[in-house]
């Protein structure tokens, strides 16, 4: 599939945007490129801030969906770890009780819109006596849920902002490797034109300072200046890049040439429709949008908490309700001599079970559910033009692209033909300086100029690859694949 049938093949046909795992491409790299690539990426603050808005994100959208992944917590509380000790009048008897009270809390979310909890509590004691006990003798249960529960939505707008932080994150990725791109084409472009525009102040000065005539001399120092200008003004284009050292810098021009060139070749041969993270996450909400819109009456409704307890005991238990608390028993002495205290504990096989309706319902506003309920009706049309928003634009900015492509080739041509002529123009001047008609500034000023037209036509080349490369991530391409990120 070549540029053309590209530019000819309607947009609209073909898949809205293309993702190529790019990993083989990137295993191009070399270790210095993918060394000087992954600094980029380890001291942008940007980056490192996605990295965790990705990581909160992918934890939130785990702790929703995975119903089968429980919170487990170990509860010590009421009592937790007490030590008694009562000491007798004198100090004649003396008695001491260690009771660890603690209960194991597992819990479910979101299993069918209804959160699960089971707790098991649990007591250790020891004595004086060095006796030991412990009781686990209950099991407690508890249900709750809403009674019109919207747990899909929910969870596809969590999905969504998933989507929506590595789509973020790869245009971060992206960003940083067109900087990279950038820094290696503008140094070996602009070191060169430095060493140009130095040699030709050089030869003006020598062509100044050598000029009898006066109207040569104001000629020679208007070019002097020009070039003096140009000099200062590629200085601090070099002062904007983050410069190479020279030993590899060649290599490492040369490698990222080869990338390139492989990267938009695989993009032309084994393109993969698939939406980009963008497009899928305004899908998402597109759904989000529409499940909240089936339910726009929801704000006018009553939508209470429904909540089931279940207590189980599977052994005996027995408390008068007052164990571990020192009493002056004196206090009690209006009570009659037979009296006994109520039998708070239980049998096994004993339970005990409740159900609760919670919620509160607004009879009086100030317009606020007809705007909840407003919104709900109109957000999914919203957000269905959104998507097809994006979907045209980036139609729009292909095609664009496309053609970009095709303006590069061009200007590239033309490069070469402007090369091909000062080449001609260097070699006539040669053999004029060779015969004596024109000085050895003339010919140095022709050499010059046709290294500023090999340079103008590198210079072209590089535009060529960005305009690839920009095709590419319009593209909706992740650089280097996934990164091993779960494509959900």
């Amino acid at each position: 599939m070549t540029l053309m049938h590209l530019s000819r093949k309607p947009i609209n046909k073909r898949c809205v945007v293309c993702v190529i795992l790019l990993g083989v491409a990137l295993n191009l790299f070399s270790s210095t490129l993918v060394t000087v690539y992954q600094n980029r990426l380890e001291t942008s603050s940007a980056y490192q801030n996605l990295l965790l808005q990705v990581g909160t994100a992918k934890q939130a959208l785990a702790a929703y969906s995975d119903i089968f992944d429980p919170y487990l917590t170990m509860n010590f509380q009421p009592g937790g770890l007490t030590f008694n000790k009562t000491v007798t009048e004198g100090g004649g008897n003396q008695n001491h009780q260690l009771n660890l009270n603690m209960s194991a809390d597992l819990k479910l979310f979101h299993v069918l819109g209804t959160s699960i909890g089971l707790s098991f509590p649990a007591q250790y004691t020891i004595n004086n006596d060095g006796e030991s006990d412990f009781v686990m003798n209950s099991l407690g249960l508890t249900l709750s849920r809403k009674l019109i529960s919207e747990e899909q939505a929910q969870e596809l707008g969590i999905k969504a902002q998933y989507f929506n932080a590595l789509h973020a994150k790869e245009q971060q990725e992206w960003a940083l490797f067109f900087h990279l791109v950038s820094d290696i084409f503008n140094q070996k472009y602009y070191e060169g034109l430095e060493a140009v525009n130095q040699k030709r102040l050089e030869i003006y000065n020598i062509q100044y300072d050598n000029a009898l005539d006066e109207d040569q001399r104001d000629a020679y120092l208007q070019q002097k200046l020009l070039a003096q200008k140009a000099l200062l003004n590629t200085q601090k284009m070099l002062e904007q890049i983050r410069l190479f050292t020279p030993p590899g810098f060649q290599t490492l021009y040369d490698q990222m040439k080869t990338t390139l060139q492989k990267m938009y070749d695989d993009y032309l041969q084994f393109p993969v429709c698939q939406p980009s993270r963008k497009i899928q996450a305004l899908e998402l909400e597109v759904e989000k949008a529409l499940a909240e819109k089936k339910l726009w009456f929801l704000p006018y409704l009553y939508n209470p908490t429904l909540s089931f307890s279940l207590e189980y005991y599977f052994d005996d238990t027995k408390t008068t309700g007052f164990q571990g608390v020192d009493f002056d028993w004196s206090d009690f002495d209006f009570l009659p001599d037979d009296f006994t205290w109520p039998d708070l504990g239980y049998q096994a096989g004993d339970f005990k079970w409740s159900i609760s309706v919670t919620g509160s319902l607004d009879i009086f506003d100030r317009g606020e559910r007809q705007t909840e309920a407003f919104k709900r009706e109109n957000t999914y049309n919203i957000k269905l033009l959104e998507l097809n928003e994006e979907k045209e634009r980036i139609e729009q900015e292909l095609r664009k692209m496309i053609i970009d492509i095709e303006i590069s080739k061009v200007d590239l041509q033309i490069k070469e033909l402007e090369f091909e002529g000062k080449m001609e123009d260097a070699e006539k001047s040669l053999t004029l300086y060779q015969e004596g008609f024109i000085t050895l500034e003339d010919k140095q000023l022709a050499l010059l100029a046709l290294e500023q037209s090999r340079l103008d036509y590198i210079q072209a080349l590089h535009q060529l690859y960005l305009h690839q490369l920009a095709l590419l991530q319009e593209s909706g391409i992740s650089l280097g694949g996934y990164l091993n990120e779960d494509k959900k």
